[in-house]
C-alpha cells in the first residue's frame, strides 16, 4: 500500500495483523506528516518487504502470528537493516517488555494511542536511532586510531591491571594482545623498581611524562617512553591510569652505539700513548739481546733464558702494534663491490682452518643483491675475524650459518654458531677493547670489529643464549 506524503517526510512501514488497527495506525501516521510506505499483516512478509523499502521507521506490533512473532521479525529486520523499531502493543507487562529487549527497540507504544503520541514516540525512536549512527561512527573512527596508531595505549588500574592495550603492542613486541588484557603490567616490565615508580608516581601526581621502562621482550628488551594520566570513570567514579608508551629502543640502542664509540676513541688514544712510552724501552731490549746472542759466547742455560725474553718481548712488541693499529682512525677507500663476492672469499681463507675443527659452513646469499659501496679489505677482515671466533666458540665442531639478505636499506650478513654462547651480562662488554674470554689475544678482535663497520655508517648485533650460540648481524647500509 502506497500513500502518497511529501517527498522528505519520514518513511514509515506498518507491521500489524489486524487490518483495521494497521489502518488507523496509518491514518494517524498520515496526519502526523509521515509517509506510510505499506501495511503487512506477518513477520515472514515484514523482513523481506523492510529489506526491499528501507523504512526509516518501523511500526511493530509483538503479538504477530505464531510462525514468526513481531520480536522475531525485529530481530531480523535490526540485524539486516539497523533501523529504529518501535514496538506496538496491547501488553505493557514486564515478561513482554524484557522479551522485545533482545530486539533492541528504539520506544513502545501502548495501545490506543493517539497522533500526538505516535509522533512523540517515533521523532524520539528517530531521533535516538540518528544520535545512536553519530555514536557509532565516532566510535568507529577512534577505534579505528587506537588500532593502528603507532604507540601503545593502554588503560590500567590503580595496581597496574590491563582493561585495556592496543593492537600496537602486536607490531612492537612478541606478546598478543588477547594474553595481555587482565595481566598486570608489572609482567611486562623488566625492572620492578619501575613498576613501583609507575603505579606510585600516578597515585601521588596524577600524571607522568617521560618515564623510562623496559618491556620484556621474549630473548630481548624494549624501551619505552611513558606519558599517563589518572583519570575517573565517568561510570563509577573509580580513578584509572591511561597511558602512551612511546618506543624509544633505537634511541637508546644509538645512544649505546655513542658511549661505546666515545669509549673506544678514550682507550684509543690512551693506548696509543702508553705504546710509545713502551715501545721505545721494549726496542732496546729487544736488540740487545739480539746482540748479546750474536757477539758472545754464553752458557746454553743463559741462551734459553736469553731466548725467552726475546720471545716475549717480541710478542709484547705485536701487542703494542695491534694497540697502534686500533689507536689509529681507520682509511676507508669506499668502492662499489659486490659483498657476495667478499664473504665467499673470506670463507676460502679460513675453510682448512674451520674443517679442521670439524665446523661446517651453512651459506646462504640472497639473489641479486645490490652492489654497495665498502672498503673491501676492512670488510673481509671483519668477516674473518666473526668466522674465527664462531669456529672458536665451537670446540669439537658445529654449524656456523652466514646469511647475506636484503633488509630495507641495509645488506644484513649474519653470523650464527651453536657454540657455548656469550653471558647477557657480558654481552654489552664484548666491544671494549681488551676484553676477552679466550685464553689467547687482546681482546681488540670485536672492538675493530665495530670500528670498522660504523666507520661504513653500518651497525653490529648481538643476540645470544648460554649453551645455544651467538648471532652477530652485520648492518651495511646500500646508500653511503
Amino acid at each position: 500500500m502506497g500513500l502518497k506524503s511529501e517527498k522528505d517526510a519520514t518513511r514509515v512501514l506498518i507491521v500489524e495483523d489486524e487490518m483495521i488497527i494497521a489502518q488507523d495506525i496509518a491514518r494517524i501516521s498520515e496526519n502526523c506528516g509521515y509517509q506510510v510506505l505499506d501495511i503487512v499483516s506477518s513477520g515472514e512478509v515484514a523482513v523481506p518487504t523492510a529489506i526491499q523499502l528501507n523504512p526509516d521507521v518501523v511500526l511493530m506490533d509483538i503479538m504477530l502470528g505464531d510462525e514468526m512473532t513481531g520480536l522475531v521479525a525485529a530481530e531480523e529486520i535490526h540485524y539486516a537493516l539497523d533501523i529504529p523499531i518501535v514496538f506496538i502493543t496491547a501488553f505493557a507487562d514486564d515478561k513482554t517488555i524484557n522479551k522485545s529487549k533482545m530486539a533492541e527497540p528504539f520506544g513502545y507504544i501502548i495501545k490506543p494511542f493517539d497522533e500526538r503520541e505516535l509522533k512523540a514516540v517515533i521523532e524520539l525512536a528517530i531521533y535516538k536511532h540518528a544520535m545512536q549512527q553519530i555514536l557509532k561512527r565516532s566510535e568507529a573512527k577512534y577505534r579505528r586510531i587506537f588500532e593502528n596508531i603507532q604507540d601503545v595505549f593502554c588503560e590500567m588500574e590503580l595496581d597496574g591491571t590491563i582493561i585495556e592495550i592496543s593492537p600496537s603492542i602486536e607490531a612492537m613486541s612478541n606478546h598478543k594482545r588477547s594474553d595481555l588484557l587482565g595481566s598486570n603490567i608489572g609482567d611486562l616490565i623488566t625492572d620492578k623498581q619501575q613498576v613501583t615508580d609507575l603505579l606510585n608516581m600516578n597515585k601521588n601526581n596524577n600524571s607522568i611524562r617521560d618515564l623510562e621502562i623496559k618491556i620484556n621482550n621474549n630473548d630481548n628488551v624494549i624501551y619505552y617512553s611513558v606519558i599517563s594520566q589518572l583519570l575517573s570513570d565517568a561510570n563509577d567514579g573509580s580513578n584509572k591510569i591511561i597511558a602512551s608508551l612511546h618506543d624509544i629502543t633505537e634511541h637508546k640502542l644509538l645512544e649505546k652505539r655513542l658511549m661505546r664509540a666515545e669509549r673506544l676513541a678514550g682507550v684509543g688514544q690512551l693506548a696509543a700513548g702508553i705504546a710509545h712510552e713502551i715501545r721505545n724501552p721494549l726496542g732496546n731490549i729487544s736488540s740487545s739481546i739480539q746482540y748479546c746472542l750474536k757477539k758472545y759466547e754464553l752458557p746454553t742455560q743463559i741462551v734459553q733464558y736469553l731466548e725467552i725474553i726475546l720471545r716475549n718481548s717480541q710478542n709484547a712488541n705485536k701487542i703494542i702494534k695491534e694497540l697502534l693499529d686500533f689507536a689509529t682512525p681507520r682509511e676507508i677507500e669506499l668502492k662499489t663491490e659486490n659483498i657476495s663476492d667478499i664473504i665467499k672469499r673470506s670463507i676460502d681463507l679460513v675453510e682448512a682452518r674451520v674443517k679442521q675443527n670439524k665446523v661446517k659452513i651453512d651459506l646462504s646469499i640472497d639473489m641479486d643483491l645490490p652492489k654497495i659501496n665498502l672498503d673491501a679489505k676492512w670488510i673481509e677482515q671483519t668477516f674473518l675475524n666473526l668466522i674465527l671466533n664462531a669456529n672458536d666458540a665451537m670446540k669439537g665442531g658445529g654449524v656456523l650459518k652466514i646469511k647475506a639478505a636484503l633488509n630495507n636499506e641495509n645488506i644484513n650478513v649474519t653470523f650464527e654458531d651453536n657454540g657455548q654462547g656469550i653471558p647477557s651480562d657480558e654481552i654489552e662488554k664484548i666491544f671494549d677493547p681488551f676484553y676477552t674470554t679466550k685464553d689467547e689475544g687482546t681482546g681488540l678482535g670485536l672492538s675493530f670489529i665495530f670500528q670498522v663497520i660504523t666507520a661504513h655508517n653500518g651497525d653490529v648485533d648481538v643476540e645470544s643464549r648460554i649453551g645455544e650460540g651467538a648471532k652477530f648481524t652485520i648492518k651495511l647500509p646500500i646508500n653511503t
